[in-house]
């Protein structure tokens, strides 16, 4: 794994978290019931090395909000509201002895968290003042005087507790469970066994030998008792249709401290549907555990008729997930790839690549990424991984921003699709050749066994171009570049759009119309006409679902012709009647 890596520092900042299970920290909201559960936070030490760090301590405590006076004046961001805690907390009573919530805004992180010790609190949670993704927390001028555990949430999180707070009786654990509870078995995402990418065009699935899930878990004891009889179930459901459940046999011990590694039947199908699979994991024991929430764990992958294959995340509806970026800290031009293997690759040739890229202060506009697929021909062995037998199949694919799309997916078609063979290993990269500007990555997951199961694929390699290294792990397995490949029918997507009949539902309609286009990805470009043949909207779209969902209400009212061009210029035609 590369240990040297520069984050955002901005709001697209990566959490990070430790590799090691009983490293694991929480956010943990545990009364009332109707609020329970982990939430995602950020903590100071983490970030910059102040504060408490979480990785060895807890607290547990009831939440309070805390307020100032509100009069305080940042000489550049002017006026804090009452909550932003940037001058002294002027209802110390109600903060003493508990974990203290207030806003960012208006003065560094550090001098808020310094307050709120002032006035007795034993942890700070500072909740996002503004919508957008966690950040992580620079220590500023008074760093060296905060001691307690310091964390930071979503503006979502925030509202969704704060009524609560003022209301009284919220209890909240921040910090390492390890050894705090008597019984207490869990496990976190790097520790349940997944499949070996997100996303599977159905082509890549239509054996059992193509296409397989080991399943299983490690099981931690975290707590201070022996576990007794720890039994492990997982269930998987297809569209919300179980097709998978089985139980583990039981009888198993497990000390405190120790964990093990429980192995159920491999879930496989000679001939998957298409569809949305999601797997849950369940852990108990005889005892009643005193923190569940790490008892349950859900993964999921969604074999598609897209022809969309990713280790990242793509919803179904929504597209591409992955909304953080990384970068190699000491590295202008870097390389970031995922793998490719598959008995049925011959079946569907690369059309493109979908990605994004996010920086701290540069405008992307002019910039450009480079898009490549090689043939890789090195041996994996458990010991060693090479890149010095790398066959380029495409010729100086490059992705230039015409307008500053931060943190959007975009997509590059190649001038010719990529044809591949079958059992073929193969990388698909992205090319970042300018300081400050860093791929995205979706860090919502963790190929952490999966990584174990499927030696022949190392699933991100990152080749530093400036100091001449390939690193076979990338950022590791908790890291994922959001590089998504659009596949097709080597034969062209006018096949495909031969055999479609496009029901555009509903209609009429008002708002929104659905266009299903199953089987077909990449830019598709619609135009409208109206009914005396006015050319009056005109689109283009990156279709990764297989829904194009588009907005009409600028539309007027009465019979439109839609026109839709895909890649290869074969096109469609059918009528929506919109209302008013």
């Amino acid at each position: 794994m590369m240990k040297n890596l520069r984050l955002i520092i901005s709001s697209l900042v990566l959490a990070l978290f430790a590799s090691s299970a009983f490293a694991q920290t929480l956010f943990l909201v545990q009364e009332p019931s109707n609020l329970a559960g982990t939430y995602d936070f950020t903590d100071s030490f983490t970030a910059d090395g102040w504060g408490a760090d979480l990785s060895s301590t807890y607290v547990q405590a009831e939440a309070a909000w805390a307020f100032d006076d509100g009069t305080y004046v940042d000489p550049v961001n002017g006026a804090a509201g009452d909550s932003a805690c940037c001058g002294p907390i002027i209802n110390g009573v109600d903060v003493n002895g508990k974990i203290a919530f207030l806003y960012r805004g208006a003065c560094n992180f550090s001098l808020k968290a310094y307050q709120a010790q002032a006035a007795g609190a034993v942890a700070c949670v500072i909740v996002n003042n503004e919508a957008g993704n966690l950040i992580n927390m620079l220590g500023g001028d008074s760093a060296s005087a905060v001691t307690i555990p310091t964390v930071f949430v979503s503006d979502a999180t925030g509202a969704t507790l704060r009524d609560s707070i003022e209301q009284g009786g919220v209890e909240i654990f921040i910090g390492n469970p390890n050894g705090v509870f008597t019984n207490n078995i869990g496990a976190y995402r790097a520790n349940i066994s997944i499949a070996n990418s997100r996303s599977i065009p159905a082509r890549f699935a239509e054996t059992n030998t193509a296409f397989t899930v080991p399943i299983g878990a490690w099981v931690f004891n975290f707590g201070s008792a022996n576990a007794e009889n720890v039994i492990l179930q997982a269930v998987i459901d297809r569209d919300g249709t179980e097709i998978y459940n089985e139980t583990s046999a039981g009888g198993a011990t497990i000390l405190p401290g120790d964990s093990l590694y429980i192995d159920l039947p491999e879930f496989n199908q000679n001939g998957y549907d298409p569809g949305f699979y999601t797997i849950t994991y369940s852990m108990v024991s005889d005892a009643t555990d005193e923190l569940p929430s790490d008892n349950q764990l859900t993964t999921d992958f969604w074999i598609n008729t897209e022809g969309i294959y990713s280790k990242s995340r793509v919803d179904p509806d929504e597209g591409p997930q992955g909304v953080s970026g990384l970068r190699p800290a000491n590295s202008t031009e870097f390389e970031w790839c995922i793998a490719l293997k598959n008995e049925n690759a011959e079946s569907l040739a690369i059309t493109g690549i979908t990605f994004n890229t996010l920086t701290n202060d540069l405008d992307l506009t002019g910039e450009a990424v480079q898009l490549a697929v090689y043939e890789w021909n090195d041996p994996i062995s458990s010991t060693s991984v090479t890149f010095d037998d790398l066959n380029e199949l495409t010729d100086n694919e490059f992705y230039d921003y015409s307008a500053d799309l931060q943190g959007e997916f975009v997509t590059h078609t190649f001038a010719q699709p990529v044809e591949l063979l079958n059992d073929q290993k193969y990388l698909a990269c992205a090319t970042i050749f300018t300081d400050n500007v860093f791929l995205g990555v979706d860090g919502g997951i963790d190929y952490n066994i999966a990584y174990e199961n499927y030696l022949d694929e190392v699933f991100f390699p990152l080749n530093d171009i400036d100091g001449g290294s390939w690193f076979a792990g990338g950022f590791g397995t908790e890291n994922v570049p959001a590089i998504v490949l659009n596949l097709a029918d080597p034969n062209g997507i006018a096949e495909n759009v031969e055999k479609l009949e496009v029901v555009p539902y509903p209609n009429p309609t008002v708002e929104m119309v659905n266009i299903p286009l199953k089987g077909i990805s990449g830019d598709v470009t619609v135009d409208v006409y109206d009914m005396k043949g006015a050319h009056v909207l005109s689109e283009t779209i990156c279709q990764l679902s297989g829904n194009l969902r588009m907005d009409v209400t600028k539309l007027s009212a009465g019979l439109h012709t839609f026109n839709l061009t895909f890649e290869d210029r074969s096109s469609t035609t059918f009528q929506v009647m919109v209302t008013k």
